[in-house]
């Protein structure tokens, strides 16, 4: 396993220049005193992780950058996954820039956690959720900029149990998804998807539901 900051704050990794770091568990932030540790994958670096990836597993305002032509790949990737890790960050910017993985999920149990595909970034997986337990809320996702694309072979969720969660598409960006869901569960209210601008796109190769079981979803 690998761990940037595991107790400690303001520590960080830098994989650039075509290196490559690989290891099975990665983790930013660990416990809830772990803030402000951060990743760097830039100019064709690559970090492999054959397990998870855990951005702020139980701290706060962690973050990993990936960006001109960075690759990360996981299995489940997770922005907040405990309810002390907030406002966790991952940014995806640059033609070339990607982030992989089966599951992605912006809150499992965290609040004001964030992603943002920029600028031809991409981001693909089997799964995307955003807002995932009760206690997900304001989580986000930013798609923006022509060829920036989120891409969900299988079903996408805007508040699985969370409120208040939110996607927003911009810019001429792209979300691909199977079935789109906008709040799934009774306790999924206030969620939300905006998409603006020319040629921005959220395309559902299967079902769009808006308030599955939860209110005030729009």
């Amino acid at each position: 396993e690998l761990y940037v900051g595991g107790f400690g704050s303001g520590n960080s990794l830098t994989i650039s220049n075509g290196s490559t770091v690989a290891n099975t568990e990665g983790n930013i932030g660990t416990f809830s005193s772990s803030s402000n540790n951060s990743v760097l994958v830039t100019d064709g670096g690559t970090w492999t992780n054959s397990g998870i990836l855990y951005v702020g597993r139980g701290g706060s305002s962690n973050s990993l950058v990936i960006s001109n032509g960075g690759t990360v790949v996981n299995t489940e990737g997770y922005i907040g996954f405990t309810n002390t890790a907030s406002n966790n960050s991952v940014l995806v910017t640059g033609e070339g820039s990607a982030w992989n993985g089966s599951i992605i999920t912006v809150g499992y149990d965290g609040n004001g956690n964030s992603l943002v595909i920029s600028n031809g970034g991409t981001v693909a997986n089997q799964q995307g959720t955003i807002g995932n337990l009760q206690t997900s809320s304001n989580n986000s996702v930013l798609v923006t900029g022509a060829g920036s694309l989120w891409t969900n072979s299988g079903d996408l969720y805007v508040g699985f149990e969370g409120g208040g969660n939110s996607l927003v598409i911009s810019d001429a960006g792209t979300v691909a998804d199977g079935n789109g869901v906008i709040g799934a569960e009774a306790s999924s209210s206030n969620n939300s998807v905006l998409v603006t601008g020319t040629d921005s796109l959220w395309t559902n190769s299967g079902e769009l539901y808006v308030g599955g079981f939860g209110s005030g979803n729009s």
